[in-house]
Formats: C-alpha cells, structure tokens, sequence
C-alpha cells in the first residue's frame, strides 16, 4: 500500500522526479494511469497537461472530470478497477471531496489502495487524503479561532493532515493552527515540486523542496533523501 502526497507544481516537462516516482511505485514498466481531475475548475486543461506529461513517461493515462452522479454510479466506479496508478490533481479540495467523498467510486479506488495500487495526490489531491483536511485559511490568521477552514478529507491518511504549497505561500502558521484543531495529528507541510512517499508507516522524500513535520509540538524539517517513520 503505497500514498505518494505533492505539494502542488510538480514538474511535468524537465526531469519530472516526482511523476517518474508515482509511476515507479507500482512496480510496473506500463501501469496503468487513472487521473481525475475533479478539483480543477479547469479540466480540459488540466486533462492536456497530464495526457503530456504522462505520455513523456510512455504512459497513456485514462483522464476523467468525475461528477458526483458518475462517482454515485456502481457501473462507472469500474473505471478504477484496474487501475495501478489512481492521481488526484490540483484544485480545490473542498470541490474534490464534494464530488467523491463517501461514493462508490472512492470505494473502490481505497479498495485498490488496499491492494498494492499507488494513490497519488498533488496540491488539492494531497490536501483531500486526510481525515481532517485543510480546506483553507490565510496564514497569519491560521492560529486565531476560525482562522483555518477546516473540512473532512478521503481518510487514507487518518492521522496525518496535509498542506501544499508551503514555500510558495508561506503555510508555516497553518501547519500549526492544524495542529490546534487536534494535537493528535501529525501535520505535513509540502513544498512545491517535492513529494513523500509512505508506506508501511515509513516516509521517503523526493523533489525539489522541503517536507516540513509538525508532531508533538516539534516541527522538523525534511530534504530529498531522507526517511523518517510516521
């Protein structure tokens, strides 16, 4: 079982480290690729950049704007039977979870999860993979009372929540209002282009940037390489 979160931006034309990886993890020379596009408000053009960037790495994904009367339907939740590889993009993940969350579509792709599928997600995508899941909030207002929107995720990762976009946006301050919220959570701050693949209670970095851990009140920070247990 395999969870690879992004921190959004992920380089799709260049060495492409990140996208080189989620394909790597499943283990196979031609997986195949499901990528919905359900949290962009921009799907043909979301649909043409993945086509692209997957298609670099000899992939031809399959590419879906899942609606929630699609992700409702047990016939159409087929499409991630035998997927490998199941990406969320970018967006807004409050979008995202609207149209999946508790659907036999998301059933079936954790049940694939369960079964050695990788599942990816980058900037929304990875936001929506947690329990408690940030759905937004300026960063200087993030420690005040109702200063972080705060929402309900997919739940692949119960015990983990994750924010994107760290260096870019300066999120630092929303790591630890997420904390507030539930001190029992460790929280993961992604940088763009940069990744942490999980399995097995362990973690791996990978890309560009930093992966900011913020767990019992220590905030630790990450660089490509490193391997720490969550």
């Amino acid at each position: 079982m395999t969870l690879i979160a992004i921190g959004g931006a992920e380089d799709k034309t260049g060495n492409m480290t990140v996208l080189k990886r989620v394909v790597a993890e499943s283990g196979l020379e031609k997986p195949r690729v499901l990528v919905i596009t359900s949290a962009t408000s921009f799907p043909d053009e979301a649909a043409k950049k993945y086509q692209e960037a997957f298609g670099r790495l000899g992939i031809e994904p399959v590419i879906h704007y899942v609606t929630r009367e699609q992700a409702e339907d047990v016939m159409f939740a087929k499409v991630a039977v035998n997927a490998d590889v199941i990406f969320f993009s970018g967006g807004d993940q409050s979008r995202l979870t609207a149209m999946l969350a508790d659907t036999p579509l998301l059933a079936t792709i954790m049940k694939r999860e369960s079964e050695g599928a990788v599942v990816a997600g980058t900037s929304a995508g990875a936001a929506a993979m947690s329990g408690m899941m940030i759905a937004g909030g300026r960063p200087k207002k993030a420690m005040k009372p109702g200063g972080l929107k705060i929402g309900e995720g997919f739940g692949f990762t119960p015990d983990i929540v994750f924010d994107t976009h760290v260096d870019y946006y300066g999120r630092v301050r929303r790591l630890f209002g997420a904390a507030a919220n539930d001190s029992r959570k460790t929280v993961i701050g992604l940088d763009e282009d940069t990744a942490i693949v999980m399995r097995d209670g362990k973690a791996e970095v990978l890309g560009a940037g930093d992966v900011s851990v913020l767990r019992d009140g220590e905030l630790k920070r990450h660089k490509a390489g490193d391997r720490f247990s969550l």
